[in-house]
């Protein structure tokens, strides 16, 4: 097997040296003759360019580049300056009178475990209620009530009818 792999890297080496020769002996030849020039001026404009022959004459004028230079100016910046900052001083505040003064603290009992607890919430607006609404009738209206009416059902009847069966084909097609 490493024989194998040995031979074709040798064969791989030894054609890659002759497809380099082959490269450089090749020498490019013209395939035609349009487009060599002789003489008659060939390609886009009869061999005067893209601008037809037309030439500007150009003249360059020296023209004076101002240097710079160091210019002073008068800005405003800041400058530190030692400024007395008041801090808070405790003052005595005297006391007419002493007065009790409330004090909260809240005392943290375990609950076992959670249970419902109702509570009756107080409804500021009166929610409307259904009511019955009486309704004066000036004589008696007779109100059919549904029954049973018997209706004679017919006995059923066979009719013959001829269905046609297709062997062959499906669609509409024969």
């Amino acid at each position: 097997m490493k024989t194998l792999i040995c031979l074709m890297l040798i064969s791989a080496a030894y054609a890659g040296e002759k497809a380099e020769e082959n490269v450089e002996e090749k020498a490019i030849k013209k395939r035609g003759l349009l487009g060599l020039g002789l003489g008659y001026g060939g390609g886009y404009g009869g061999g005067h360019g893209y601008e037809g022959g037309h030439s500007v004459a150009v003249a360059t004028v020296p023209v004076e580049v101002p240097r710079p230079y160091p210019v002073a100016v008068d800005r405003p910046y800041p400058v530190k300056v030692p400024v007395p900052v008041p801090q808070p001083v405790p003052v005595a505040v005297p006391v007419d009178r002493p007065y009790p003064v409330v004090q909260t603290k809240t005392v943290t009992v375990p609950v076992d475990r959670p249970y419902p607890v109702s509570v009756p919430v107080k409804v500021p607006v009166p929610v409307p209620a259904p009511y019955p609404v009486k309704v004066p009738v000036a004589h008696p209206v007779p109100v059919p009530v549904a029954h049973p009416v018997p209706v004679a059902v017919p006995q059923p009847v066979v009719v013959k009818e001829t269905v046609p069966v297709l062997l062959k084909g499906g669609y509409g097609h024969l």
